[in-house]
């Protein structure tokens, strides 16, 4: 039951963040640029996902009383995976919102049509 609040919270997010997209810039001209945009906002969601996954590794290693940098104190602590998984989880949101921007734009519905009449 919590996961359906969470995803409807979730995608109240995407739609929120498609809003003050649409209202910045204007639906995709082409094809081209909407799946540009979207990969963009994929990768930088998996480097999100990345930062979260190595600075789990650092605390791993300290559950598991291995010595590591104190250069990595900071950046490491639970608090600071906290907002590093938070901010994974925005750029899942672009990239949501940046997927229903695309089926928006008069692009993909060219694309449907086309198949639509083979």
């Amino acid at each position: 039951m919590a996961m359906n609040e969470l995803r409807k919270e979730v995608e109240a997010a995407a739609m929120a963040e498609l809003n003050r997209a649409n209202a910045k810039f204007p639906l995709f001209n082409s094809k081209h640029e909407g799946y540009a945009v979207i990969l963009e906002e994929a990768e930088e969601a998996q480097e999100a996902m990345e930062n979260v996954k190595t600075s789990l590794a650092v605390l791993w290693d300290r559950v598991k009383g291995i010595e590591v940098a104190c250069f990595l104190d900071e950046d490491t602590t639970p608090t600071a995976i906290f907002h590093q998984a938070i901010d994974a989880a925005c750029e899942m949101v672009q990239t949501a919102a940046m997927l229903l921007k695309y089926e928006m734009s008069p692009v993909s519905y060219t694309h449907l049509r086309a198949h639509e009449t083979s």
